[in-house]
């Protein structure tokens, strides 16, 4: 049950995102307000202010967010700005293929009670395929974006693969070896948020005081749904890979991202009406093949 939450959750935010074009929404504004509703949300969830008082910066799960913060805004930044200016597909695709990162670390660094066997691994090689098949837009490419092939991409993209696998490597990282009660799970998360939310005012600012931007409230009331829920998508990512998968990630986040992708895929038919094209439809065959292979020895016990 917490998986299906915390993926229906995460799929959302997705949705969220979709919505706000439609909607005129100023997308960096509500990612600001975003993270600063996460904090509010976190410390309401918490409701416990001398645990917050008391926070050490001896514990691993108060120092990690301090880098993972920034890592988190930069990392929707570049994807936002890869999107723009090379291609969708290139930015949604090293996103969703960065799980191999967690994956290999659980595999070769985290002690985990369970080892791949063959189909595991068969199983994995279809979520790559899948997370290719299921990203492909090809009918609304640009010649001129599925052209470029400079040094400068390459690195944009490849820097977005390397930022998302590692703060899903992380969050795994500190939810086994420190982050383990409820509360210091709801204080690490509000401490990441916290820090982006810093970083994003600061740029935020300069848009406002060189660029003359001005601040939306539509934006600031888009950011705050976002927030909420995206508050909450963290949240039961983690209660689901300490309860439901025993913290290992190298099951747990090839499942997680390709349910994303299925639950997100059914929502946008259902809500936008997005069509799928061939390539679309064999990929989400894939993932539910995916998914099977990676988890089968959890469903069979």
């Amino acid at each position: 049950m917490l998986f299906l939450i915390g993926v229906a959750l995460s799929a959302s935010l997705f949705l969220i995102f979709r919505a706000f074009n439609k909607l005129g929404i100023n997308t960096f504004q509500a990612i600001v307000t975003n993270y600063w509703t996460c904090v509010i949300t976190a410390l309401l969830y918490v409701w416990d202010f001398e645990a917050v008082a008391n926070i050490s910066w001896e514990n691993l799960w108060v120092k990690v967010p301090l880098g993972l913060g920034f890592i988190f805004i930069s990392t929707f930044y570049l994807m936002g700005f890869v999107a723009q200016n090379i291609s969708v597909s290139a930015s949604s695709v090293a996103a969703k293929i960065s799980l191999i990162i967690p994956v290999l670390f659980n595999l070769f660094f985290f002690n985990t009670d369970k080892s791949f066997d063959w189909l595991n691994y068969l199983g994995l090689g279809c979520v790559f395929i899948a997370i290719f098949l299921t990203s492909s837009k090809v009918e609304s490419e640009e010649p001129q974006a599925k052209s470029q092939k400079s040094w400068g991409n390459i690195i944009l993209i490849s820097l977005i693969f390397l930022m998302s696998g590692a703060i899903d490597t992380s969050i795994n990282w500190v939810s086994k070896e420190s982050a383990k009660d409820a509360t210091s799970q709801a204080l690490f998360s509000m401490l990441i948020f916290g820090v982006a939310g810093i970083v994003g005012v600061l740029i935020l600012l300069k848009k406002i005081i060189v660029d003359k931007e001005k601040v939306e409230m539509k934006s600031i009331l888009g950011g705050v749904v976002l927030g909420i829920v995206n508050y909450f998508s963290v949240i039961f990512m983690i209660r689901s890979l300490q309860v439901e998968f025993s913290n290992n990630g190298a099951f747990f986040f090839p499942v997680f991202n390709i349910a994303i992708i299925l639950f997100s895929t059914a929502f946008a038919i259902l809500l936008f009406k997005e069509k799928l094209n061939t390539l679309n439809k064999i990929g989400i065959g894939v993932a539910i093949i995916a998914i099977l292979l990676i988890s089968y020895q959890s469903i069979l016990n």
